[in-house]
């Protein structure tokens, strides 16, 4: 019997279709000599510090860092049952067939499980980019020996080991140094990727909070050229112009103001004028993080509602795998496009825009060259059925992007005029659209390389050393702005080009040529932690940092929140993917450098923001019994137990311990102590609440033995 281990159960189906016959058995599906189990995402973890040893339950200084001499896995609690179902089959197959995901995880997320049970019949491996029927019976047609895969398998454990290791220390140094502090006793966490994506959000929103808007002045010409016609231009400030910033701006507005006034009215001269015909091709076909970003943008959508709604059409055969990073699309798939044009014009909506689609047309976007694991996200051609409104949404989107590649390019002629006025110089930009092209159809966007009003305008035709009759200046006040604040959208675009936030230029080549921190498989999920741990949160559109995601990056060393570290571990995982690098090595230099990243953490709690007076320990702010109070204790204790009341977020002055009496309590024989109440004086039991005996207070102010309160 032939046993194949799919990733998740929809990936099961579409197999078992392929293969035909297919008859439902227990968390399998019996097809002839082949038999098709499933997994439901990964069926095993790493095992946690206390499995290792128990006594790493108590998160301990001592203890760090942790590092597993042989790494560990067991079984998630919920997926058992199926896990045993799986070792069953095993025994029963003559090979195996991995049919995870087409990427890392999906290699490691099979392997792990033959290497859980020690299986060694032979295994080979299924490469499924897309579950319409005609990609799977490709598929099943072009098996491969799964050994090739092995260092897909080894990057993907590499990532989650350097994970482990990172995550796992440096959250308990930085927990332990918080509750040493006085920071509280809530888990500070730390990550790989995490931590350099909040930083990234810290910094934008510190940007914006310290931002000063000034005004500035733009100077706009209203000119008619002697040939006749009318355009507008902008004054273009000199090497030597009064009356700019740092940024060569015109803040100005005495110096504004004369520069409008001897130029209204004024004659110069043409120094340049310049035409060129350009094109400008279509919108690519998506990778995941620009759908991800077209999506947060048009559709409100988070990123992690994009990759799950992504993964929904996939898995319902609509779309193309969506865990992809490439946006091109393979020379030998451009056979099947009329086809799936033809489909897409049978869908109520998409008609159109499909209909007129050309698809004999074959633009740059159909590179071999280019393919990276896996294609753009595009349709399948497969019908649609009932979907949800975001369903369609997105699937909208990523037709639309697919149906542009079958448009011509939008041809323009760009132009550009330079003027002199006195000494003075101006400069129009404009565009005059030649061929509309795709653009018929879809807007020219941001996205796709819009331009502005000023560049829109068609300009008049005039030759250098022609004169120009300056009739109107326009001094516009306007004023500088703060950036913008990130959406979900941005800042997965902020993650995949993080190349763009750094200044050192040897990292941002590297940073670029790796494509940032993170993967797109990953990032959504970085940004949804962030947000569980109320490091981030949403704001409308925008994703804002809040006063503990701060905390925690100004408590964070450097090494751990700069994005050239993490993107340095990408490309170091990349080149265990491409078989250039080996797994034992990257853990070797994982392991020898995890001491100096927690160094910095684990030293910065020599120093307790708040110190016991009776003993000198850190003490910390804890919640009280009753709902919204809270105290301060010593982090001593039970060895110390003194405790003070909480004023405003600060110890107040620690209660002091009351004064035993020579007196004993006749009931337990513990001293007894001279106590207030509402009512009066009285002495009651050291032993409380063990002993509760309570005794009035004598005329002589001595214990009333004989008279108990």
């Amino acid at each position: 019997m032939r046993l194949f281990i799919a990733e998740k159960p929809s990936l099961a189906r579409a197999i078992a279709d392929g293969l035909g016959n297919g008859r439902k058995d227990n968390g399998c599906i019996r097809c002839g000599d082949d038999t098709v189990t499933w997994c439901f995402g990964h069926l095993l973890e790493p095992c946690y510090p206390e499995d290792y040893k128990p006594e790493y339950a108590s998160w301990r200084r001592e203890h760090l860092p942790i590092i597993p001499q042989a790494w560990r896995s067991k079984a998630k609690p919920k997926a058992a049952a199926q896990l045993k179902i799986i070792g069953k089959l095993l025994k029963e197959a003559k090979s195996v067939v991995n049919a995870g995901d087409p990427d890392r995880e999906g290699q490691l997320l099979v392997d792990e499980v033959l290497e859980h049970f020690s299986y060694k019949g032979p295994v080979s491996r299924i490469w499924l980019a897309s579950l319409d029927e005609r990609s799977v019976q490709k598929a099943l047609d072009s098996i491969t020996d799964n050994a090739k895969h092995a260092p897909l398998r080894d990057a993907a454990r590499a990532r989650s080991q350097a994970d482990w290791l990172i995550g796992m220390n440096a959250t308990r140094a930085m927990t332990i140094m918080g509750r040493e502090t006085g920071r509280g006793g809530e888990v500070l966490s730390l990550g790989r990727v995490q931590t350099p994506t909040l930083a990234l959000v810290v910094a934008r929103d510190r940007e914006i909070a310290s931002f000063v808007s000034s005004d500035y002045f733009v100077l706009r010409a209203s000119l008619t050229p002697s040939t006749g016609g009318e355009f507008a231009a902008m004054f273009v400030p000199g090497e030597t112009q009064a009356g700019l910033d740092g940024s060569r701006r015109l803040t100005d507005a005495v110096v504004a103001n004369a520069l409008a006034a001897s130029a209204k009215g004024a004659d110069g001269v043409i120094t340049e004028s310049v035409r060129e015909n350009k094109s400008k091709a279509a919108p690519l076909p998506h990778c995941l993080s620009s759908l991800q970003k077209e999506a947060s943008a048009k559709c409100a959508m988070t990123a992690k509602q994009v990759l799950d709604t992504a993964q929904s059409l996939y898995e319902k055969k609509l779309t193309t795998y969506p865990r992809t990073d490439c946006r091109y699309l393979p020379e030998e798939q451009f056979d099947a496009a009329g086809g799936i044009l033809a489909a897409i014009a049978t869908v109520p909506g998409m008609e159109h825009m499909a209909g007129k689609a050309d698809s004999k047309l074959k633009s740059s976007v159909w590179n071999t060259k280019k393919i990276t694991a896996h294609h753009a996200i595009i349709p399948t051609g497969e019908t649609p059925g009932s979907l949800t409104s975001t369903e369609r949404a997105l699937y909208s989107l990523i037709v639309s992007a697919y149906c542009l590649q079958f448009y011509p390019v939008m041809r323009y002629e760009a132009q550009k005029i330079t003027l002199s006025i006195g000494d003075t110089r101006w400069e129009a930009r404009g565009r005059l659209i030649l061929e509309a092209g795709w653009t018929v159809i879809a807007s020219d966007n941001d996205d796709s390389g819009a331009q502005d009003s000023e560049q829109d305008q068609a300009l008049p035709p005039v030759e250098k050393g022609d004169s120009v009759h300056c009739r109107d200046v326009q001094t516009l006040k306007k004023k500088t702005s703060p950036p913008s604040r990130f959406t979900e959208g941005t800042l997965i675009e902020a993650m995949a080009n993080v190349h763009r936030f750094v200044a050192d230029a040897a990292a941002k080549s590297v940073l670029k040529e790796n494509e940032g921190i993170g993967t797109e498989a990953t990032r959504a999920g970085v940004i949804e932690t962030l947000k569980q741990r109320q490091y981030l949160i949403a704001d409308k559109k925008a994703i804002v940092s809040t006063q503990l995601g701060q905390d925690i990056i100004d408590l964070t060393p450097a090494a751990l929140k700069d994005p050239v570290t993490t993107a340095s571990w990408e490309s170091r995982l990349e080149a265990i993917a491409q078989g250039k690098a080996t797994l034992a090595g990257f853990m070797a230099e994982q392991t020898k450098i995890l001491p100096d990243l927690l160094a910095p953490i684990l030293g910065s709690g020599s120093q307790p923001a708040n110190s016991c007076p009776d003993c000198g320990a850190a003490v910390y702010r804890r919640k009280g019994k009753k709902p919204g109070t809270w105290f301060w204790g010593c982090s001593a204790f039970p060895a110390c137990k003194t405790t003070m009341p909480d004023e405003n977020g600060q110890p107040g002055k620690a209660r002091q311990a009351p004064a035993l009496s020579k007196h004993s309590c006749k009931t337990c024989g513990k001293p007894l102590i001279e106590r207030q109440s509402a009512k009066g004086a009285f002495f009651g039991c050291s032993a409380f609440p063990a002993c509760k005996q309570t005794y009035q207070v004598a005329g002589n102010g001595e214990p009333d033995f004989g008279g108990k309160k």
